[in-house]
């Protein structure tokens, strides 16, 4: 309603509305209310609309305060007194509960046919809203959720059942409070008797419509939300507290996974089969010594999905869920209380640790944990200690002293984004080590094998983490360019979450001396790790093969598979790919000798890339089928399974099937949002690479957009003066350049100049690559004295650092040529033409350009014989590169020439994408 309204114009009302109320009052035409006013309530703006009615927030001049105004549609006829009878028994049932999770009513009342309820205004969005805004930690959803099932607790003490539990019907107020609402479909519960309403409650209800006793259904009917339903319900059986359990066990689900824990056909026809599929059913409500958290045989696999593996959601919240979602009532939690004490373990574990801690300080009992003793007290709470000891204060310190002593644009600030990452993966570490302690030491639900296996995954993954750490400690400029994705490369501490992975790998001797040897051993591996992804090749190369034969003389193979994973891995890089495909094999038997499974996708990933690099094409798509193979077993794993989606993105790219390319490519990125956060490298050489395949499919919209994303999320995730984002922005100025867009394509050309410019100075053949692509944007804008002078920049350097015969000075030549052709010195541009057309091993399509060019310098320098001669050729070039728009216009000029036509703008030439 618009504020110039004056009162007088409100029929009814009394009192001047204050400006806070009028503030808040502006809205589009489809937000205005119908009417200004119900009752005594002023409507200011429609805030939501269901199929049940709308709501408004209004003003109470009464009382002076906004409201939630909810008023219930009207059609009249059945629909609408049911409708209306829905919204009293709502009104009836919130006015039973007093709880700051639920949401309050304050009035209740009927408006000529439509029924009114004022309740609360919460200034914030529903729960469902709020986990649609961005990716949730899992303590951010149960934190949530544990305050709406208070609320829901609360109800089921006051004998009612919701009945429509759901994120939509929780309201989150932006400070953060959670309030259950719309009990429209709410009744008490079996025959018990009703508590009598607080006397200003049962003022608000008009006598002849206390509703709470009546079922709201018809035949064939069931009300509720099939989504969130109970099998109870779909059957349209008596319900107690146990159906609003299983909806809010539905809805947590939903918030942890991201996926529906049941599709509503399949209850449907579960719920239509009677309890008999589940054999016998209990009478009596199953108490918390009856069974484990889990029990698994009231959850058919084909009703009720398994959590996926992948999310990262703690054992003893996933199995509390699974049992409120058992489909017999008797097999879930026997109440609310019950259900939110097993979700609140977490707080639990908070006050059981201080205790043991105490207890153990007194001397309190001993453990043994992978092979070492340690007082119970060290066990569960020195994980902080021991992660502090590779990655805290002296080492954030010398690591931000050797980054900024490198001189590179941004160290400090490279340091700073480095750290950030460390600390992240040091406080997972810490609270997985605390976890797997607790779990065993304090809980006792986790068997002392697995506590054992769990602590060396952990130990494993603390010494990747000393020896990258120990490596960025000593950074030279070349390894700060690399250090936020070497900080990145950590390997997954999923791993040792993973119960039944770490029981199927070969286990540590439990001879003492030869265990201690493996554990040296992964330690020195663990530096050859860092080396890698550091990328210095030679140094890593040299200490892998110092490690060969002791670590062959273990026969722990998951060790060994390492090993020849690490050293594949730099025979690659160094161009010896024959023997990396060798030790790679080798490697993928070792580690399945070894039942290492994530080990081995690594490697057959690996090995897919090297294969493919040497075009056996057949060789590596059996790889790759056995990568998919190890992966089912493995019950999926989104980043490994992503990282094979790309190897195999570039095998199809590799034989021109860009189509599939597409289209592992964006499986590759749904994976990796599951389970990255925004700002990871992954992210976006996913999207660079999206979108230079959509360049070769001739989606140049799509291409550009794809192009311009990856830029932004290279920069976040590597900063703005990388190695990455000079690839990036030459990859854009070649796309743009080709679309015609010289403009834009020069500024990204010249940020690519720039950045080699800043990280490896004015004598490096990058740079000079760079120079040519400003170049060649320049003369596409006509600039030709400019790009003449970038050109030679950029050839002067080649021929300082290159052999005369290098392929890499054909482009310059070119550039050269060009220009000196587009300013009309024809007989100057022939010698570098000459020259950039002798590269017989540059791409086809590029020479065609230069011949082209070097035919029209000919021509109007006096040689029609061998300026048509050089024209035949570019001709069968470019046909040979599939040009053929560039055919016709070597034809056209072919057929010109006799006619004396005129020199020709020179076209800018094209360079293959690399």
């Amino acid at each position: 309603m618009n504020s110039k309204n004056t009162r007088s114009e409100r029929k009814g009302a009394t009192n001047a509305v204050p400006n806070t109320a009028r503030s808040g009052s502006a809205m589009t035409p489809e937000d205005a209310p119908p009417v200004s006013q119900v009752g005594r309530y002023i409507l200011l703006k429609q805030l939501g609309k269901g199929g049940m009615g709308v709501v408004y927030a209004a003003y109470d001049p009464d009382l002076d305060r906004k409201v939630a105004l909810k008023l219930l549609q009207s059609n009249g006829g059945t629909d609408s007194e049911e409708a209306r009878a829905r919204l009293l028994r709502e009104a009836q049932a919130m006015a039973r509960v007093s709880h700051p999770n639920v949401i309050p009513i304050f009035d209740v009342g009927v408006w000529g046919d439509q029924v009114f309820l004022a309740m609360e205004i919460v200034d914030g969005g529903t729960l469902a809203s709020w986990l649609k805004e961005k990716p949730r930690s899992w303590r951010e959803v149960l934190e949530r959720f544990l305050a709406a099932g208070q609320g829901l607790r609360a109800a089921h003490a006051a004998g009612l059942v919701h009945r429509d539990f759901k994120p939509a019907n929780v309201l989150v107020s932006r400070a953060g409070r959670v309030f259950v609402t719309d009990f429209g479909l709410a009744r008490k519960v079996g025959e018990d008797k009703e508590e009598p309403l607080p006397e200003e409650a049962r003022l608000m209800l008009p006598p002849e419509n206390r509703m709470l006793e009546t079922t709201l259904t018809e035949t064939g009917l069931v009300m509720g939300t099939p989504n969130y339903m109970s099998p109870e319900q779909f059957r349209d059986a008596e319900l107690d507290a146990r159906s609003d359990q299983f909806s809010f066990c539905v809805a947590l689900y939903w918030g942890l996974y991201r996926q529906r824990a049941f599709e509503p056909a399949s209850m449907r026809s579960y719920a239509s089969s009677g309890p008999h599929a589940l054999g016998t059913e209990r009478t009596e409500p199953m108490r918390a010594s009856d069974a484990p958290l889990v029990v698994k045989a009231s959850v058919p696999a084909d009703i009720i999905r398994e959590p996926p593996r992948e999310v990262k959601v703690p054992a003893w919240v996933r199995n509390a869920v699974m049992r409120g979602l058992s489909l017999e009532p008797a097999s879930r939690f026997s109440s609310m209380d019950e259900l939110l004490d097993a979700l609140s373990q977490e707080r639990r574990l908070l006050q059981r640790r201080k205790w043991a801690v105490a207890a153990c300080t007194a001397g309190v009992g001993l453990a043994v944990v992978a092979g070492g003793v340690y007082q119970q007290s060290q066990v569960c709470t020195g994980a902080g200690a021991l992660v502090d000891e590779v990655w805290g204060a002296p080492q954030r310190q010398a690591l931000e002293a050797a980054f900024v002593a490198t001189g590179r644009p941004l160290a400090r600030e490279t340091a700073a984004h480095v750290a950030q990452v460390l600390d992240g993966y040091a406080s997972d570490w810490a609270r997985q080590s605390m976890s797997a302690c607790v779990a065993t030491r304090v809980d006792g639900v986790q068997p002392e094998e697995l506590l054992a296996r769990r602590v060396v995954c952990l130990e494993r993954r603390r010494k990747d983490m000393r020896a990258t750490v120990g490596l960025l400690e000593q950074a030279d400029g070349a390894l700060v360019e690399k250090a936020v994705e070497a900080a990145y490369a950590l390997p997954s501490l999923q791993e040792c979450e993973d119960a039944e992975s770490l029981a199927d790998q070969q286990r540590l001797p439990s001879d003492p001396v030869r265990r201690a040897d493996i554990e040296r051993l992964e330690g020195k591996l663990a530096e050859v790790k860092a080396q890698v992804t550091a990328g210095r090749y030679p140094a890593a190369l040299a200490a892998a093969r110092q490690l060969e034969a002791s670590v062959q003389a273990t026969g722990h193979l998951p060790l060994i598979a390492e090993l020849r994973l690490q050293l594949g891995v730099v025979q690659d890089r160094l161009g010896e790919s024959a023997e990396a495909a060798r030790h790679l094999s080798q490697a993928v038997y070792d580690a399945e000798a070894g039942r290492a499974d994530r080990l081995k996708v690594s490697i057959l990933n690996r090995l897919i890339f090297v294969e493919d690099g040497q075009k056996h094409f057949s060789q590596a798509s059996s790889w790759g089928g056995l990568a998919e193979a190890t992966l089912q077993r493995l019950g999926g794993e989104p980043e490994l399974e992503s990282d094979l989606r790309v190897v195999q993105a570039n095998l199809a790219i590799s034989q021109n099937r860009f189509q599939e390319a597409q289209s592992l490519l964006v499986q590759s990125r749904q994976l990796l949002e599951r389970v990255l956060e925004p700002g990871h490298p992954k992210l976006a050489r996913n999207t660079f690479l999206l979108g230079r395949t959509l360049m070769e499919l001739g989606e140049p919209k799509r291409a550009r957009e794809m192009l311009e994303v990856a830029l932004k999320e290279t920069e976040a995730a590597v900063g703005p003066m990388h190695p990455d984002m000079a690839h990036r922005h030459g990859l854009l100025a070649v796309f743009l350049r080709e679309q015609g867009d010289y403009a834009r394509a020069l500024v990204h050309a010249q940020a690519a100049a720039e950045i080699r410019k800043a990280l490896i100075g004015e004598r490096s053949v990058a740079f000079a690559d760079a120079l040519d692509e400003v170049g060649m944007s320049l003369m596409g804008l006509g600039r030709h004295a400019e790009a003449l002078r970038v050109s030679e920049q950029a050839l002067a350097v080649k021929q300082q650092v290159l052999p005369a015969e290098d392929e890499g000075l054909q482009y310059s030549y070119d550039g050269v040529g060009q220009a000196l052709l587009g300013m009309g010195r024809a007989r100057e541009s022939i010698e570098p033409l000459r020259r950039a057309v002798s590269f017989a091993s540059a791409p086809a399509d590029v020479l065609a350009e230069s011949g082209f060019a070097l035919a029209r310098a000919l021509w109007l320098s006096g040689h029609p014989p061998e300026a048509r001669g050089e024209a035949v050729h570019a001709r069968e070039r470019f046909a040979e590169a599939g040009l053929e728009s560039r055919v016709a216009e070597v034809d056209s000029w072919l057929e010109s020439i006799p006619k004396q036509i005129a020199r020709r703008p020179a076209h800018p030439p094209r360079r293959p994408r690399r």
